[in-house]
């Protein structure tokens, strides 16, 4: 037996539908692609501008480095050495004249 006109109608519409199926998966793949290289030259300009961040931050710390050193230069001079010798002896002080208040009231 010969296949049916509807038999044929529906093959040709098969195959038309394969082909507009298979066109629209090339137009989606092609989308896909674009975006994903939209989102590399994001991640590329992302990456640019944390690098030069993080190199601005790296400047940063090595300017404060240098007064970091000499803050410490500073609290290791005679003069700090003083403030904490006259901070000990006003201790002194208070201790012995709360000893002193002790004598007396006894």
């Amino acid at each position: 037996m010969a296949p049916t006109d509807d038999a044929n109608n529906r093959a040709t519409k098969a195959a038309g539908s394969g082909d507009a199926d298979l066109a629209q998966a090339y137009r989606d793949l092609a989308r896909g692609e674009q975006a994903a290289t939209n989102l590399e030259n994001n991640l590329t300009n992302l990456e640019s501008r944390l690098d030069a961040i993080l190199a601005a931050l790296e400047a940063s710390e090595n300017l404060q480095a240098p007064a970091a050193a000499k803050a410490a230069q500073v609290n290791e001079s005679p003069q700090g050495t003083r403030a904490t010798d006259n901070h000990d002896k006003s201790r002194d002080d208070t201790d012995g004249n709360v000893e002193k208040d002790k004598k007396d009231t006894a």
